[in-house]
């Protein structure tokens, strides 16, 4: 099976033709919504501080990127050729280099609210994923030929909470902490995606998000649903993390089949947005950050009530996605987050 990643830079994002006929439209509104709620989560994160903020951001980081790393892994092949290395180094690995330098950049602006990027090896906020989703691109190949893969991929991310120096850098515990999900998109997707259709399975889904939201209450500390942490770190020992661990994963797993079983599968007008979900995920962290630098979180925070703060960050959180998903947007975006431009510099073809 060839390459093909979630995020695909030689799809044709930059003008505005139809959209392939052989393309799924389901893989790209689930795309859409992903990258929304993404958004929506990183908008409630300063607004942590009000009960009912907190409680709704823990149920969105219950699901939302388990959901992503399965849908990583359903469009994910498991041949290891040059152009496999090539997409991973231009794709991926070089956005994130870029990304990671206009982050650290833009700390530098007035009242930005954090100190930026630590260094080039710990993924910054939210770039995290492009390290993640190139480490899982070159592993599944490996597990995929093993007996027992989802198994064994499910023993790492429990062992990888024994270790003390395993946490941001490098991307390493979300690596082994979400890696469990993208083997599950890879091998089951299709299969799940035919028994989760029907009324009965939108009741089924709405059902089951629904109790993810009362569960969301009873996660000691959101550390734990971000996987970017040991278990001493966490605060309890080897034992009870990896039954919190555990509970992380089957929690996951049901968020991401009830939120991928409500995702409409026929063709909308805003569906092709999905293709250019790269720069809207990896450009909507500027416009976050300016906005708590101008006070603009601290302003809703006063707002009552806070359902419709979150009413209206979620509208926001949708807005930005349409911005930076557009076409013009994805012109302005793309020698960043495809840089072409480098790749036909860097990159050899082969002879033959």
């Amino acid at each position: 099976m060839a390459y093909r990643s979630t995020y695909v830079c030689d799809a044709p994002p930059t003008h505005p033709l139809p959209a392939s006929p052989t393309r799924d439209p389901w893989k790209d509104n689930a795309r859409l919504a992903l990258i929304t709620l993404v958004a929506f989560g990183h908008c409630l994160e300063p607004l942590r501080g009000v009960a009912s903020i907190d409680a709704l951001y823990r149920f969105l980081y219950l699901f939302h990127m388990p959901a992503f790393a399965y849908l990583s892994g359903a469009v994910a092949g498991t041949e290891v050729n040059p152009k496999l290395l090539r997409k991973i180094t231009f794709q991926l690995l070089l956005p994130y280099l870029l990304f990671q330098g206009l982050y650290a950049l833009a700390a530098h602006l007035p009242g930005w609210p954090d100190a930026g990027p630590v260094g080039i090896t710990t993924p910054y906020w939210l770039l995290w994923y492009l390290p993640s989703l190139a480490a899982w691109r070159l592993l599944l190949p490996v597990f995929m030929r093993l007996r027992h893969p989802l198994l064994l991929a499910c023993l790492l991310a429990l062992a990888a909470g024994w270790a003390d120096d395993v946490g941001y850098g490098m991307s390493l515990s979300r690596i082994a902490a979400f890696f469990p999900f993208f083997v599950i998109g890879h091998r089951y997707a299709p299969a799940w995606r035919e028994r989760l259709r029907g009324p009965l399975a939108c009741v089924a889904a709405l059902s089951a998000l629904v109790a993810l939201g009362w569960i969301a209450g009873a996660v000691p500390d959101p550390r734990w649903l971000y996987g970017s942490s040991g278990y001493a770190a966490l605060g309890v020992g080897d034992a009870s993390g990896m039954l919190w661990r555990m509970l992380r994963l089957a929690a996951g797993l049901a968020g991401s089949a009830a939120c991928l079983a409500l995702v409409p599968r026929r063709r909308f007008a805003v569906t092709a947005a999905g293709t250019r979900s790269l720069q809207a995920y990896l450009a909507h962290g500027f416009i976050v950050k300016l906005a708590v630098a101008a006070g603009a979180f601290g302003w809703l925070a006063q707002r009552e009530p806070p359902a419709v703060s979150a009413l209206a960050l979620l509208l926001a959180a949708w807005m930005l996605v349409r911005l930076l998903a557009s076409v013009p947007a994805a012109r302005l975006l793309d020698p960043l987050t495809c840089p072409q431009w480098l790749e036909r510099r860097l990159w050899r073809a082969s002879a033959g």
